[in-house]
Parts: structure tokens; sequence; C-alpha cells
């Protein structure tokens, strides 16, 4: 059972409440059978900010960290990219301080959060209520994940697999603009994606031309695992099966309609964030001039012999080679 530290802040400045502590005694209060959740509620200041760090300095060790905090200005959750080696205080916090300037002197002037920003982008794609900060503030919000992030990259915490302990700072807005219960939902799904390395159901598209040549597509610069090179498609959504997701993501990705006829292969690969199962289905012949890449920067048609020229996606390259050697599979 995972293990998952999350944090909260008592009220500050003029507030009476404080949303993130809310959420945290809700947290205290349910069940989440699927994780052991231990709860800290930190103080708006220094000792606040430095608590969690210095713990995990003296070995403490969990599997995810969340930190939560209000953002009164926000009307939607913002989860934080980046911690920054920078306090702009507007306002003195609990103990009277002000800061302004390096938190740590020496330190990297930024850390990225280690949760998977991929993961956490395919799980609230289409919720709008979720989107991606790239400044936590100048507060001791910052001030707290920073820290977190510094101890982590500098000792190389990681979980058993090796990969770096994931945290991540969420930002609450008042509960003027998302109730509270929503807020719950929305960060407990957060929490099962970030402490559970997800299993997704993925699908893609062989697509021909007359000539018996496969569509190959590239991820955009900037996307997760961008320049790298992929059969279209995507995962499969809850209440989808398999063909009706085909049809869905090929849609969105290169305007045409699709007819999945065949399943030609089903591949298991395991990325360092995520598990996914691959399903390959033959969507036939399509004019090259019917398609209008709409999420892709570039596409190829490639035959038999060019299917090595391009840098397919690790989960793809066992099947490319495998019909390098054996053909590709005929209708």
């Amino acid at each position: 059972m995972p293990k998952v530290l999350m944090t909260a802040f008592t009220p500050f400045s003029n507030y009476e409440t404080n949303i993130s502590q809310q959420l945290l005694e809700l947290f205290e209060n349910r069940e989440i059978v699927e994780f052991e959740i231990e709860t800290i509620l930190l103080s708006v200041d220094e000792k606040g900010s430095s608590e969690v760090s210095e713990m995990l300095e003296s070995g403490n060790k969990w599997d995810a960290i969340i930190h939560l905090g209000l953002s009164a200005r926000r009307q939607k959750i913002s989860l934080e990219k980046f911690g920054r080696n920078k306090s702009h205080f507007e306002e003195k916090d609990n103990s009277g301080r002000i800061s302004n300037g390096v938190i740590i002197p020496g330190g990297d002037d930024l850390h990225e959060t280690t949760a998977s920003i991929h993961v956490l982008d395919e799980e609230f794609e289409n919720e709008e209520r979720i989107v991606w900060s790239e400044d936590a503030g100048g507060f001791v919000c910052n001030e707290t994940i920073f820290r977190t992030l510094n101890t982590i990259r500098n000792l190389e915490i990681s979980l058993e697999s090796g990969r770096l302990i994931p945290a991540i700072f969420i930002h609450l807005p008042s509960s003027n603009y998302i109730d509270l219960e929503t807020q719950f939902n929305l960060v407990t799904r957060a929490l099962k994606v970030i402490a559970n390395r997800p299993n997704l159901e993925v699908v893609g598209a062989l697509i021909r031309d007359s000539e018996g040549r496969i569509l190959s597509c590239r991820r955009p610069t900037g996307d997760f695992w961008g320049g790298w090179w992929e059969f279209p498609g995507g995962k499969v959504d809850s209440g989808e099966n398999q063909n009706q997701a085909l049809r869905r993501e090929i849609m969105e990705e290169l305007s045409i309609d699709v007819n999945p006829k065949i399943k030609l292969a089903s591949i298991s690969h395991d990325y360092e964030d995520r598990h996914i199962d691959l399903h390959i289905w033959d969507c036939g012949v399509h004019d090259p001039c019917s398609i209008k890449p709409l999420e892709h920067d570039e596409i190829r048609w490639l035959d038999i012999s060019e299917l090595d020229t391009v840098n397919w996606l690790p989960a793809d390259v066992p099947l490319i080679k495998q019909w390098m050697l054996q053909g590709i599979p005929q209708s």
C-alpha cells in the first residue's frame, strides 16, 4: 500500500480559514483504501516550509508527497510545475517574517516537480477546473515545495524503481469558485495517479496508403516524448471500447473517420511513470490528401525498408523490428 504524505497550511494573513486545512481534514476522516495517508498541518512560516525537507533529511520516506495550499486569487486548481529559489513576500508570514531573496544560498534556481507531468496531463486532459502553473508565487507555498524538491533531488531520494519520489504543490482556489467536495474528488484523482503508476489501455492505428506504406506520426516539440514517432491513437477512456476510442482519437488527431477491422498486435510496456497495454488495429487504406495532422508536427508514410528511419516510441520498437523481419501484416 503506497504511503503518501499530504500537507496543508493553517490560516494566514486576514483569512479566517484555509481551504487546504479543510481538505486535509477530509482526507483524515475519509478512508481511501488504496493508500496509507499521513497528514501534517504546516505553520505559515519558515519552520513550516522546512518541516518536510528536514524530515526527508532525517530519513523519513514516502511514496509520494502532496503539498496543498490556498491561492485566493485563482479560480481553478493549479498544479505547480516548479519550485523557485526565490521569495518575494508581499506581506508578513505568521511569524512576522518578510523574506525577499534566495531561499537556499548557492542552490539551483528552480526545481521541476518530480510528479509525472505526462500522467497528470492524461488524467486531466478534459478537466477544465485543473490547470498547470509555472509560478507558485513568492510566499511560503513556493518556499515549501522548493525546499522539498531540493532535498529530494540533492539526496536522490528514490522509490524502489529508482524513480525520484514524486512531490508536487497543488494550489486550491476558494470554495466560492470550486466547492470543497469537488476539490476533494479532483485532488483524490491526482493523488491516485501520482502515488500509483497507472495502467493505461492504449490503442494505435495502422493506416496504409494505396502503395502499402504505413503512417507514422511525430509528437510535437514541447510535448512529452516530443520528437519521437508513434502510431496515431491514444488512451481508451472510461466507458469506451477499443474501437470507439480509436475512432475518436483518429478523428481528433487526423480529422478522418476510421473503421478498425482486425487487431494486429497487443504489446505491454513499462515506462518509468506508467504501464501501458498497447493494441494496434488495422484501419485500412486512406488517401494521404484526406489526412490533416492536428496534434502531431510531422507525419511520414513508410515502406518496410524505411520503418527504422524514424525514432519510434519504446513501446512500438519490438513490433517495428518484428515487421521488418516478417513483413507488415496485410488486411
